[in-house]
């Protein structure tokens, strides 16, 4: 479960009238500040990854110099990883293609400033632009956030596990018919069927776009 880092941010979160700015709650309690819409987006892919563990926004500065003159600069976000017994850290930067292109002159000393800062600690550094995170794995996690919180009936998970157990294999549509509910409590079911993707329950490939005919799957059963 993502949580925020034990220290804040290193600056405060700019307020511009040009970007939108602001904070992301987090799944396992408190915020990440964002200064765009790239950058709250970014969030919310990490929030949702099952093998992040820990988020820091601005998690630390750095001195570069450019044209003999020291200038300061702070990565957007760190993240820590565990998936079984390996452990990573990735520190990102979120830019746009066309500010990366207009702009690599200046902002390259300060990215091999970090990418040698990162080495350091055993970490990566990685510069990720909406190529990277405007996908359709950002849509499912949007879509998919606001039922892993919500409260479900243990009963109606249960049957809706056994159902799948015993089809191998499926669609969220065809499980839902094949647990012959009435059809007055099919929503529910249906929405349960995303509360149990949100939290790993059941499995799908959430690179491609959700929908009721994707192949879903318990997560012991090998595809």
């Amino acid at each position: 479960m993502t949580r925020l880092g034990s220290q804040g941010p290193v600056r405060p979160l700019r307020n511009s009238h040009r970007a939108l700015t602001g904070k992301l709650s987090l799944q396992g309690g408190g915020h990440a500040g964002f200064e765009s819409s790239l950058e709250r987006d970014w969030l919310t892919v990490l929030d949702f990854d099952p093998a992040v563990i820990r988020l820091q926004e601005q998690p630390f500065r750095l001195s570069h110099v450019i044209d003999g003159k020291s200038r300061s600069y702070t990565p957007d976000v760190l993240a820590e990883y565990r998936q079984d017994d390996f452990l990573w850290t990735v520190v990102y930067e979120v830019k746009h293609q066309q500010q990366l292109r207009a702009d690599w002159d200046q902002l390259c000393p300060r990215y091999r400033a970090a990418m040698r800062h990162c080495r350091q600690q055993g970490w990566r550094f990685k510069i990720v632009t909406e190529k990277h995170i405007r996908t359709p794995y950002l849509e499912n996690a949007k879509f998919l956030r606001r039922y892993r919180t919500m409260a479900m009936e243990q009963l109606r998970i249960a049957q809706l596990r056994y159902t799948a157990s015993a089809l191998g294999p499926t669609t969220p549509q065809a499980l839902i018919a094949a647990a012959h509910w009435p059809r007055q409590e099919q929503a529910m079911s249906l929405a349960t069927v995303w509360h149990m993707l949100a939290n790993g329950d059941l499995r799908a490939d959430l690179h491609k776009k959700l929908t009721m005919s994707s192949p879903i799957w318990l997560p012991e059963v090998t595809r």
